[in-house]
């Protein structure tokens, strides 16, 4: 991903959703399944039925980047089919796409478990746009 495209993606409306994961696990918690069914009754809500959310995993900085990319794409991904599965959303309302370790929520913590985590993006704006769907995020070099 471009420096361009994480300031725009950083821009848009989105919240760090505390659905946090343990290490080499994309299987979801009990305590993820209370606060996903929060998002899921609000994505479900009537009034953000036209809305298009960037479902985006991230991993923390343990580990080879190319195995941590995969692992935050099985991280949205489970969060998405959560979702679409127990709350009906459409499945075109959802985009799950995995971002490794290259945008830790505690670049100073590295190995932290906040880094392990899902985040929320309204890509309504750029869906409208009709921008092309976020792109995955290259591995960092070793």
């Amino acid at each position: 991903m471009t420096a361009a495209q994480i300031e725009r993606m950083d821009a848009l409306p989105n919240i760090d959703v505390e659905v946090l994961f343990f290490i080499d696990s994309a299987q979801l918690t009990n305590r993820a399944f209370a606060t996903l069914a929060i998002l899921g009754r609000a994505l479900a809500d009537e009034r953000l039925g036209g809305q298009v959310f960037l479902i985006a995993g991230h991993t923390d900085a343990t580990g080879p980047p190319d195995y941590n990319l995969a692992l935050s794409e099985r991280r949205a991904q489970a969060v998405r089919d959560f979702l679409i599965m127990n709350f009906g959303i459409a499945e075109d309302r959802l985009l799950a796409r995995g971002f490794g370790p290259s945008r830790l929520k505690v670049p100073q913590h590295p190995g932290s478990r906040l880094n392990r985590r899902v985040q929320v993006v309204n890509w309504t704006s750029e869906a409208d746009a009709n921008a092309a769907p976020p792109p995955q995020a290259a591995p960092s070099p070793p």
